[in-house]
């Protein structure tokens, strides 16, 4: 009897050990679908070449490749022979250094140009968007399918380069290059936090989603791992980027026209105040309530009364002024 109780035991282990890292391993599957890398372009080897209002191509050693007959000609990569030429009937093609036709299998390919990034190059550099029945899906330079033409519309996300806002049905949500959901397709709008570090520039910066209800539009906060943080709910959310912490989040969000301070999911002023302002100088937030003033701290610790009619920073002195 205790070796079919001892046998049973250890059958039980191994089946929940089992199951924990078939957790571990799914989870590991996903974490590495959602990472993606920007490509580098460590050297220029094709240039668009102008001549009469009419466009080609030449090489870095200043040979022509594509006679400049073009209406225009976009070089997404310039490290690589992938240009689109398009004629003066909007029709568009891309060719190679050979002058000769690629990626035929797909109609509609477009460059997908960034938004408020700070390159020297204005596409994404590793992937393309085709149209078919009416719709658009991401392949690679190499011709290889990403997605499937499922979306209305495909644009880069503002200041994230690599990551794409998707449409689909009037919402909208975000993949990466790789083709990864990172935030669900269900939202009015998506756009990045604006979260930003000189080491790691956009990368822990987090989305702000919205939507609307019968009562106006609503927002909420999902962070780089894809996890809602703070769910539409707001009538107004923006994250303090001034404080740099690439493991939280800041927000002054507002409910019914009255702010409050949020750290992640938690609050730590109410939705009490007509304003809250960051001070970055000092590392505070400048509360105002009925026209009175106060000061708390970024964990929400007041360090002055709000009973003051005027706060004014100059460095780091604080001037107040009672009624």
């Amino acid at each position: 009897m205790k070796k079919k109780v001892l046998i049973i035991a250890v059958i039980f282990v191994l089946v929940a050990l089992a199951a924990l890292a078939t957790v571990f391993i799914v989870k590991g599957i996903k974490n590495n679908s959602r990472s993606y890398e920007i490509e580098k372009v460590s050297e220029y080897n094709y240039f668009v070449l102008q001549d009469n209002n009419k466009f080609g191509v030449i090489n870095k050693d200043a040979k022509v490749i594509i006679e400049p007959t073009y209406y225009s000609v976009i070089i997404p990569n310039p490290q690589k022979a992938v240009f689109i030429c398009v004629d003066e009937n909007n029709g568009n093609k891309v060719l190679n250094e050979k002058n000769e036709e690629i990626l035929t299998d797909y109609t509609g390919i477009e460059s997908i140009r960034l938004k408020n990034i700070v390159s020297d190059l204005m596409y994404e550099k590793s992937v393309l968007k085709y149209k078919e029945n009416e719709k658009y899906g991401l392949i690679d330079y190499n011709g290889k399918k990403i997605t499937e033409a499922i979306y209305d519309q495909i644009q880069t996300l503002e200041y994230k380069e690599g990551e794409l806002l998707v449409e689909k049905d009037g919402q909208y949500g975000v993949i990466n290059i790789k083709g990864t959901e990172l935030v669900p397709i269900k939202y009015l709008n998506v756009r990045s936090d604006g979260y930003y570090t000189d080491q790691d520039r956009f990368k822990y910066s987090g989305y702000i989603v919205s939507i609307t209800t019968e009562m106006g539009y609503r927002y909420g906060f999902i962070d780089r791992d894809g996890k809602e943080v703070l769910k539409p709910e707001y009538n107004d959310l923006s994250r303090v980027t001034d404080i740099k912490d690439n493991n939280n989040a800041y927000f002054i969000a507002s409910k019914n026209g009255q702010f409050g301070e949020y750290k992640n999911s938690d609050q730590l002023l109410k939705n009490e105040y007509q304003s809250i302002s960051f001070n970055k100088n000092n590392n505070i937030f400048l509360l105002e309530k009925s026209k009175t003033y106060g000061v708390a701290d970024i964990n929400g610790n007041k360090i002055i009364e709000i009973k003051y009619s005027q706060i004014d920073s100059n460095g780091n002195t604080l001037y107040a002024k009672k009624k």
